[in-house]
This record gives C-alpha cells, structure tokens and sequence, in this order.
C-alpha cells in the first residue's frame, strides 16, 4: 500500500474530496447534456443498457460505449502508472492526476466545437468515449494510492457509513464525500445551462491544479 492505515496526507484527502466534486461536475454533463449516460459511475451504465433491452425509451448505445471506454481507461492508467513512477518516482500522482485533467479538458475542447451537434449521435459519442476513459483512469489512480474510503466516484458507501459508529474523522470525510458530490452536480447542472463546455473547462481546471499541488506519493 502506498500509504500505511490512517497515514494519508491531509492534503490529499482535501485533493480527493474535491476530485469527488469534478465527477458531480463531469456527471451532471453526461447525464443532462449526453443523454442518460454516465462517464464515471459505471453501476448506472450497466443498469441503463439492462433497461435498454427491453425499453424503447433508453438508448444503450450511450451506456455500452461509456462502459468500453471506461474499462480501456483504467487499463490504460494502470499501465501509465507503471511508467510514471519509474519516470517520475514519488511525483507519479502528479502526472497522474493532471493528465485525467487534460482528458477533461479534451472533452470540453470537443464540446465546443461540435455545438449544437453536441447531443445526437455519433458526435455524442466522442465526449462521452473521452469523459470515460478520464474516469477509468481516475479509478485507477484512486485505487493505487489505496484511498478506498474516498473513492471520487461514488457515494453509496460514505453514504451508508454516515450511519455506522464511526471516529469523528472518518464521518468527517464520507460527509465530505457526499456533499462535494452534490455540490458538483449542482455546479455542473448551473453551468451547463450556459454552455456544456463551460462545467467542462471548470472541471478540467480543478482537475489540474488538484494534481500540481498534490503531494508525493509512495510507489
């Protein structure tokens, strides 16, 4: 494990909590601007394309290309992260982090340009396909540095541990978990109703400057 039980840098728990934000961010453009599909949280895929079968009103193709992507992008940044720490060392975090940025910034980039284009198919399909592969690598990342408890792209564990008897640090941070995920989602809905890359750009910037400032981690 990179870091020891309780030994996380608090600067990364703060880095993680707020690249729980982006995915709200990055959600609330899939979900209302993509036409229901998720590019991070992979559990409503897989229901969206079960649904699909049988249900004229849901589009699968969305969900089952988001699913693909995101399965190539954490395949891609386990191997990246191979490189990058023999690369890099400790600063492999860095690189790691910034680089899902820059996808998110792709993306935006790509929303853009297509414009009104944005929502039917198949240019659709590059945002989401590019948002994805962002977030594979993100649960990549998040699983190397062993931050199983802040995992940036789901909820319904920190949710649930509310709940239980916990430290007051531990409620702490699952509180944080669920309020940057609400937080984000609200900040991702106002902005899209300006323009879709707008939360887009806000995203990747966060997501950038997350992983300039994040600290060393262990290979």
């Amino acid at each position: 494990m990179p870091f020891a039980k309780g030994s996380r840098p608090e600067r990364l728990t703060v880095i993680l909590v707020l690249l729980t934000g982006v995915t709200g961010v990055v959600e609330a453009v899939s979900f209302l601007g993509l036409g229901r599909v998720f590019t991070a949280v992979m559990t409503g895929n897989v229901l969206f394309a079960g649904f699909g079968v049988f249900n004229d009103a849901i589009r699968p193709a969305g969900p089952v290309i988001a699913l693909a992507a995101f399965a190539a992008g954490a395949i891609a940044g386990h191997w990246a992260h191979g490189v990058l720490v023999r690369w890099r060392g400790p600063r492999w975090l860095t690189f790691a982090i910034a680089s899902e940025g820059v996808l998110i910034l792709v993306a935006a980039l790509l929303a853009l340009l297509l414009g009104d284009r944005l929502q039917h198919d198949p240019h659709r399909f590059a945002v989401i396909v590019t948002l994805a592969l962002a977030m594979g690598s993100r649960n990549a990342t998040v699983l190397r540095v062993a931050a199983h408890d802040l995992p940036t792209t789901v909820v319904t564990r920190a949710l649930a541990g509310l709940f239980m008897l916990s430290s007051l640090a531990t409620a702490e941070r699952r509180f944080a978990t669920v309020a940057a995920t609400f937080a984000g989602a609200a900040l991702g809905a106002l902005l899209l109703g300006v323009h879709p890359a707008l939360p887009l750009l806000a995203a990747a910037a966060i997501e950038i400057v997350a992983g300039v400032v994040c600290p060393p981690a262990a290979r």
